[in-house]
């Protein structure tokens, strides 16, 4: 049985007209609607519409006053797009400025969406990753 989760990191480029080939591994995932939004990592997300839904359920839940804030940051940076017949999308300039996202990027599976990375932002992240104490992080969140 097939996964729902999106799993692996793929290096990839941005093309002259700002546009990403997704991984062949990751495009059944994303096929028919998506949406590419800011991540609060620098990183650009990309949900699978279903996904999205659930996401968006949890924000609106949220306490009016508190979460406000939080709704603009996604809601505003959000667009809705398909993958092309080549498996690639566009990536809006305004995502790209948030990600600071160059030529060079990487794809990677984060569960339920994915994570578009400039490639010196992503390599610098796993190596930050790597120093930190990763299993005092699952023991303080009791995993």
């Amino acid at each position: 049985m097939p996964s729902n989760r999106f799993l692996g990191e793929y290096k990839h480029t941005l093309d002259p007209k700002s546009r990403l080939f997704f991984p062949s591994a990751m495009r059944e995932k994303l096929a028919g609607d998506i949406v590419l939004t800011k991540n609060v990592d620098c990183c650009v997300a990309v949900y699978p519409m279903a996904a999205w839904e659930l996401y968006t359920e949890k924000l609106d839940r949220l306490p009016e006053v508190q979460a406000r804030k939080v709704r603009r940051f996604f809601y505003s940076s959000a667009t809705e797009t398909q993958l092309d017949s080549q498996g690639r999308a566009l990536i809006p300039q305004n995502l790209r400025e948030h990600a600071g996202l160059g030529k060079n990027v990487f794809v990677i599976g984060a569960g339920d969406h994915v994570e578009i990375w400039d490639e010196e932002k992503w390599l610098a992240e796993q190596a930050a990753l790597e120093e930190d104490d990763l299993a005092a992080s699952l023991i303080d969140l009791s995993f």
